[in-house]
């Protein structure tokens, strides 16, 4: 055990520190085990148990990570299904990698784990020293004692070894990288000749049985769906919570007794302008947007509205309508560059251009707060919200247990809710989609209720999202899915087989057309031809080339390996109707660009390289360990 370490700790910096632990595994903490039979499993790894209350932990460990990583991120964001798997994930690949790193014997002894806990600086004093008092009074104020704080950092440490040790081979050598820029860097411009398909809608006359063929080649596109009425109890956390009042006294007791918690360290605030630039971009092109960031610092210093400027070239899309205003944050929270330069300001100063991994910033410091603990006042009310949440999520917890029993003993779901003092609700008729955007439902929820017989209800509760609760509801009545008859659809198969046939007449006419191109007898005479619709790209690297090709990835792969300017041997298909292309210039990727940035390349791809071969172990555990979801509905 840590005992020296934790003898003495206090203070803030511990979402520092759960940052590092966080950048090594995201969402690797929330694995202890329980022992309560009742306890909901979500899902078991291999035969153990990863347990709701688990998941319920390592979900709000990456809300306040992601929190940490993008303060304007909204709450409809992490409220997802697709979030709340993303941590299942996580924790289903911590459970895998834990079992094989004690299969390889990898371990972390006690002085490892002492000197990582030491060497973080959210548990330093003003002496850049380790302080357990410091370390303690940190882990209190995150609700979590040292003992379980160093059992996840201990997990973390076996992860980060584990990752090592399988991806130690992982090394690119220079020509390697070279080869990767100039694939990567490498740019071609294109001419093109683009036959739109809309231009031959007019020649087409469907007949009908054109029409008649359409609609039953595709009459699956016609369907009305599916409805339900249901006669439905939601059991929501802000509900309840409403029903519930906390005292002044009671909310100032727990105040006084974890005041701890309302203490903060010194703040400061800011407003930014961000214009994004790769890390590995060319430098031209991060000189170009430096020279844009200075055009902006030129209009700040003859007086114009920072927080103008912010909403018209900012490109964060989470503060630019704000002004570019930023949360209140403390030293450590970002990225160092960033920090620095907020640092050296004074409230109502400018920062020069300011380069980050981000982009290029332009930063003024709105204020500073120095170090000192909340008054009760001031957090009344937000408290008394949260303590009233707490009873209200324990309520919720009561009632669903009641509930269920008598569910099971076939009580019908009015009686159970005149039982709770609660009042039943009945729906229109809804649609899947209806029924999911009206309760915040997974689709998996919602086949269930479409699933039920007249008259009978689902058996487990139904999450709801983002509203925190559950639905318990009875199928009163449904109709069955059913296809439209071509009278009700018939303008819209119609004007689908208009598009189809004009595509192949453009397909026609774009084939006519490169033959001729072909020809060298008829060739000047068809690029006469075709003048108007010319055209040639500027230069686009292959990113580019994918919206300029309209995403055929036939057409991109040829141009960028044509061995010469002639005409491509094929017209192809794009959204917007037929295209011929060929090579109008292939511009190499630049040697003294490479030069300026090719230990970036080596070092990326070296990663790159390393994260493959991580994501072989990842996908080998996963075929060989038996993984089992069992309540799906609690990631609804």
């Amino acid at each position: 055990m840590l005992e020296t370490l934790r003898r003495n700790a206090g203070g803030w910096g511990i979402k520092i520190a759960f940052g590092i632990i966080i950048v090594v595994f995201v969402f690797a903490f929330g694995m202890g085990s329980f022992t309560d039979k009742k306890e909901p499993i979500v899902a078991y790894v291999g035969g153990e148990a990863i347990s709701a209350r688990d998941f319920q932990k390592a979900y709000e460990d990456a809300i306040t990570a992601m929190r940490r990583q993008n303060p304007g991120v909204s709450a409809e964001d992490l409220n997802t299904p697709q979030f709340k798997q993303a941590v299942l994930g996580q924790l289903v690949n911590t459970k895998l990698m834990l079992g094989a790193a004690q299969k390889m014997g990898i371990t972390v002894s006690l002085a490892e784990l002492r000197a990582v806990i030491s060497s973080i600086p959210a548990f330093h004093n003003a002496q850049n020293a380790f302080d357990p008092g410091i370390y303690k009074n940190a882990l209190a104020q995150n609700h979590t004692t040292p003992q379980r704080f160093e059992s996840e950092l201990k997990d973390s440490q076996i992860i980060q070894k584990l990752q090592g040790f399988t991806t130690i081979s992982a090394l690119l050598s220079e020509p390697e990288a070279k080869g990767l820029y100039q694939w990567v860097r490498e740019t071609v411009r294109m001419d093109y000749v683009l036959f739109p398909a809309k231009n031959f809608e007019a020649q087409v006359k469907p007949t009908d049985k054109q029409v008649a063929d359409q609609y039953e080649a595709t009459k699956d596109k016609y369907k009305d769906p599916a409805r339900i009425r249901l006669e439905y109890l939601p059991i929501t956390v802000a509900d309840l919570a409403a029903t519930i009042k906390i005292s002044d006294d009671d909310a100032k007791k727990n105040y006084e007794a974890n005041v701890d918690s309302f203490r903060h360290p010194a703040q400061m605030q800011a407003r930014h302008i961000l214009l994004p630039v790769q890390p590995s971009a060319p430098q031209d092109v991060a000189d170009k947007v430096l020279t844009q960031a200075r055009d902006i610092q030129a209009q700040l210093k003859k007086g114009a509205s920072f927080e103008a400027l912010a909403k018209k070239y900012s490109q964060d899309p989470t503060t630019a309508q704000n002004g570019g205003e930023l949360p209140w944050f403390t030293q450590g929270a970002m990225v160092k560059p960033f920090e620095e330069a907020a640092l050296a300001l004074k409230p109502g100063q400018v920062s020069d251009p300011v380069r980050t991994q981000f982009g290029w910033h332009l930063i003024k410091l709105v204020g500073n707060r120095p170090a000192g603990t909340v008054p009760f006042e001031q957090v009344k009310d937000e408290l008394k919200k949260r303590l009233a949440e707490e009873k209200a999520s324990e309520k919720s917890n009561e009632i669903l247990d009641q509930s269920m029993d008598q569910i099971a003993a076939g009580v019908k779901l009015a009686k159970i809710a005149q039982g709770l003092g609660l009042a039943v609700k009945k729906s229109e008729m809804m649609d899947q989609q209806q029924v999911q955007r009206l309760f915040g439902l997974k689709k998996e929820a919602v086949d269930t209720l479409f699933a039920l017989p007249p008259g009978s209800g689902a058996k487990t509760p139904l999450a709801m999202e983002p509203a925190r609760g559950y639905l318990l509801a009875e199928k009163i009545e449904g109709t069955p899915e059913s296809i439209l008859p071509l009278d009700k659809v018939r303008d819209k198969v119609v004007a689908e087989v208009k598009s189809i046939e004009a595509r192949k007449l453009a397909m026609e006419k774009a084939q006519k057309v490169l033959a001729d191109l072909q020809n060298p007898e008829t060739a000047a005479q068809a690029l006469a031809s075709v003048k108007a619709e010319f055209k040639t790209t500027p230069p686009l690297d292959r990113q580019a080339a994918v919206a300029q090709t309209g995403g055929n990835p036939q057409l991109l792969m040829a141009i960028f390996a044509a061995p010469d300017k002639n005409w491509l041997k094929q017209p192809y298909e794009i959204p917007a109707g037929v295209a011929l292309a060929r090579l109008a210039e292939r511009i190499p990727a630049s040697d003294a660009n490479w030069e300026q940035e090719k230990r970036v390349w080596i070092s990326q791809g070296a990663r790159a390289f390393s994260q493959e071969l991580f994501n072989s172990l990842m996908t080998n555990l996963r075929e060989s360990v038996k993984v089992e979801i069992v309540r799906q509905d609690l990631l609804n």
